[in-house]
């Protein structure tokens, strides 16, 4: 019964992520910054690695920030109870000016 519960929580709450979008157009991610590895402590409330320099990764303007688990980061936090919480995060910089968005391909109807 107990590891039942401990599954339930863990499969309810350790597969959430958060983006965060500046409102400009993204473009890609940056350079070192495409699901890199994230530490912290205790449930992610203690961070080891301080705020990322935006301004420095992104001399342009950032467009998204990406942080969540992966199979592998839930899986390392298992084998230590989550003292040790790592997570992935991704840097999306903003698209250089003057482009538009990327072009989504066009959905095909279906007729009868």
């Amino acid at each position: 019964m107990r590891y039942g519960v401990l599954a339930a929580v863990v499969l309810c709450f350790g597969c959430t992520g958060t983006t965060l979008r500046s409102g400009t157009p993204p473009g890609t991610a940056a350079p070192g910054y495409e699901r890199r590895w994230h530490s912290s402590f205790l449930f992610g409330a203690v961070e080891i690695e301080g705020p990322y320099p935006l301004s420095r990764i992104c001399p342009k303007g950032w467009s998204e920030v990406q942080v969540g688990p992966d199979e592998f980061t839930i899986l390392a936090g298992l084998f230590t109870l989550f003292l040790y919480s790592p997570s992935r995060v991704t840097v999306v910089c903003s698209a250089a000016t003057g482009t538009s968005p990327p072009e989504l391909p066009e959905l095909s109807t279906f007729t009868r």
